[in-house]
């Protein structure tokens, strides 16, 4: 069963003129765009509410499977309330785009939850930058099983 979150935010994009789909779909080109346009948009928002600048790393623009060469440099001031608009923004456009694919949240939400704390097990650590690395024998979220879990309903 879908969140409260979701529902609401299902609501304002069936407003929207937005597709809904009721079983997982893969959405047309289109669609793809506007959701990954619209979470870069949220995400740099919020960073700059941070106070941080991104700036491109020694080697240029580039993404890999470790992520972009981007530099994050703290040299802004903090704008609170922008902070929490930024958080709460992201996840809208992040549910959004689960609601797009067709995806409930519930049973995916609960597995990666339990993913991310299968992370403290002996062997994780904290590197330099503050981030928690996960444990040799860690096992990442089932996420096909969870989206089989789940079907949206209204």
């Amino acid at each position: 069963m879908p969140t409260p979150h979701y529902r609401r935010i299902r609501e304002f994009m069936q407003k929207a003129g937005q597709e809904t789909p009721a079983s997982v779909t893969v959405p047309d080109e289109e669609t793809r765009l506007l959701r990954a346009k619209l979470i870069v948009e949220e995400a740099m928002e919020t960073v700059r509410a941070l106070g941080v600048n991104v700036e491109l790393g020694e080697s240029g623009f580039s993404v890999s499977e470790k992520g972009v060469d981007l530099n994050f440099v703290a040299e802004g001031d903090v704008d609170l309330e922008e902070v929490v608009d930024g958080c709460a923004d992201i996840s809208v456009v992040t549910m959004g785009t689960l609601i797009a694919f067709g995806v409930d949240d519930e049973p995916v939400l609960e597995e990666v939850d339990a993913a991310n704390l299968r992370k403290f097990a002996p062997g994780s650590y904290r590197r330099d930058d503050g981030k928690w690395m996960k444990p040799p024998n860690w096992t990442p979220p089932n996420i096909r099983s969870a989206m089989k879990a789940g079907s949206v309903k209204a």
